[in-house]
């Protein structure tokens, strides 16, 4: 109850923050939300492990620097009058600033920290970095007047990162981490298209990764070996996980191609094909390494056993998030 108690007030500041970021008119203001959400989010970083204080210390290092350059770009803006105003007119502000923001999302090209900081989190955390800390950082980045050629960049980059650096990952944080590279690629080029199929795109996303990780606590699975385990073998565990795992990955006819679709669709609208082309490519690569995964939990004859051969079972509500794949098809259908 009391750590509980500890935790409440600094997750009070990380929305506050992230909501004053969006709702500020001038990239000062921004910096100030980004700040305060960023030194909230630490002490929930904070946990008896060491990895967590490792963890804790790398991710202040990371936005830090990305604050510190947001912050310098600034005081161009000032100095150029045009502190109020969101277009980027300076070449310094107009370089630096959206490289900053690609370091506090964790995209690449400056995506080194993020699997290293999510090694080290709770589960907890895990799902904070993973969805809610992005929100303002991809507000930011994708819906003023930046460079195009930047963003295609940074979208290449993430899109073929997250897919084979997930590869040969065996810690499950870690797999989520690369996933999330790799959907922040899928996140930016939607938000070039408008902000409803952003809005969509996230939505489901952090939907499904909640699914995910609230399944993955329920029995503190953390590496891959835990679940080679003939006790898993066509629970309700194992079956909800493989079926949020291909829904995550955009396999049809799952809730979660459904934003990946959209995006697909405007692309080639728009005669981009070469990019279409590129992510559906790399979403095949991630969709390999979460059947890695579901291969072991229903297919496989395993012979390594972990020390926890009895299933904790999922609670109610927990049971119905994991079927939201299933639940969702008819919807799928009928769109």
């Amino acid at each position: 109850m009391y750590l509980m108690l500890n935790k409440s007030i600094p997750l009070f500041f990380v929305f506050y923050g992230t909501l004053f970021t969006l709702s500020s008119s001038s990239w000062l203001m921004a910096w100030v939300g980004l700040e305060v959400n960023m030194m909230a989010f630490i002490p929930i970083i904070l946990t008896n492990n060491k990895l967590s204080n490792e963890s804790a210390l790398k991710y202040f290092l990371v936005q830090a620097s990305g604050s510190i350059m947001i912050f310098l770009s600034t005081i161009v803006l000032m100095n150029n009058h045009i502190m109020n105003s969101m277009d980027l007119t300076n070449l310094l502000a107009s370089s630096a600033i959206p490289l900053a923001l690609a370091l506090k999302l964790g995209a690449s090209p400056v995506h080194f920290w993020f699997p290293q900081v999510m090694e080290g989190l709770s589960w907890f955390a895990s799902i904070m970095l993973l969805t809610w800390q992005k929100i303002a950082p991809l507000f930011l980045m994708t819906t003023y007047s930046l460079s195009s050629l930047f963003i295609y960049v940074v979208v290449l980059l993430s899109s073929a990162v997250g897919a084979i650096g997930g590869l040969n990952q065996l810690l499950l944080r870690k797999i989520l981490a690369y996933s999330s590279i790799n959907h922040l690629a899928w996140m930016i080029m939607s938000a070039m298209i408008s902000i409803s199929v952003l809005f969509t795109y996230f939505l489901i996303y952090s939907l499904i990764t909640l699914t995910i990780i609230l399944i993955l606590m329920s029995n503190n699975f953390i590496h891959l070996t835990q679940l080679m385990n003939n006790h898993f073998s066509l629970s309700l565990i194992s079956v909800g996980l493989f079926l949020n795992l291909l829904s995550l990955g955009g396999m049809p006819p799952f809730i979660g191609f459904l934003p990946k679709w959209l995006v697909l669709t405007s692309l080639t609208s728009g005669n981009l094909f070469l990019i279409s082309v590129f992510l559906v490519m790399c979403s095949v690569l991630t969709l390999y390494f979460y059947m890695r995964v579901s291969f072991n939990l229903l297919m496989m004859a395993p012979k390594l056993y972990w020390f926890n051969n009895s299933l904790t079972p999922l609670k109610g509500f927990l049971k119905l998030l994991s079927m939201s794949p299933i639940i969702t098809l008819p919807l799928m259908i009928m769109i």
